[in-house]
């Protein structure tokens, strides 16, 4: 149970401070119960549920599905499913004695359905992303990034046009490389399916420089790195 706690925890994690995304509520707590739910306290200041706007989530585990789709996917996906189902289509909330609202995940998600894929913002790509290249412990079993003798990711930044610009520490200099954090032909922003690292780690063989440098754009005006390479359109 310690390693499903983990990875469950680990989901949570960029929403402790902020709201799930998407939504208003806020994750509060989180703890397992026994060998086979996790239950997640949410919270919701503009909500009506009593006592101060709690929720009470439980998780049913272990999800074979979220060994093969991700763990994201299935805490996250089904947490947000619930809390739009509460404000858009008035699910029923059972109350505890003491007032608090507790939802049986198991129970509305077999009766409303689970989504095939992870309901994304632009946010999430973007945190896909960073996650990714800096090897994060929710995308991978070790720190550091995720090819250090090729990079070392050391900024970002979402432009305008909607590119996602990483930094990277790249043979002793800083370049700049603008990704696509939306899908090409959907406009929709992409999962983490598409691992970036896999993509720069291809990218940047140092045994073909040439590879890099055909995407190479000229006057960026960047203060902050020395070269831009544009991939929106490669990767």
């Amino acid at each position: 149970m310690e390693v499903l706690s983990s990875r469950v925890l680990l989901a949570l994690r960029p929403f402790i401070g902020v709201p799930l995304p998407g939504t208003a509520w806020y994750v509060h707590g989180a703890h397992p119960l026994g060998d086979t739910v996790f239950r997640v306290r949410l919270h919701n200041p503009d909500h009506s549920a009593e006592p101060a706007g709690s929720l009470l989530v439980d998780l049913p585990l272990p999800v074979s599905a979220a060994e093969d789709r991700g763990w994201w996917w299935y805490v996250v996906g089904a947490l947000r499913r619930i809390t739009h189902l509460i404000s858009e289509a008035g699910l029923p909330l059972t109350y505890r004695d003491d007032g608090v609202a507790l939802v049986d995940a198991a129970a509305v998600l077999e009766r409303e359905g689970f989504p095939d894929e992870p309901e994304v913002t632009l946010e999430d790509g973007v945190a896909y992303v960073i996650s990714d290249l800096c090897r994060d412990a929710l995308w991978h079993e070790a720190p550091a990034s995720a090819a250090p003798s090729l990079y070392r990711i050391v900024g970002f930044d979402l432009r305008p046009s909607g590119a996602l610009r990483v930094y990277l520490s790249h043979q002793n200099r800083v370049i700049g490389v603008d990704l696509a954090v939306r899908d090409s032909e959907t406009g929709q922003p992409r999962t983490v399916g598409w691992w970036a690292s896999t993509k720069l780690t291809a990218l940047l063989r140092p045994d073909d420089p040439a590879s890099l440098a055909a995407h190479k754009v000229s006057d960026t005006g960047d203060p902050v790195c020395e070269a831009v390479y544009d991939l929106t359109r490669w990767a």
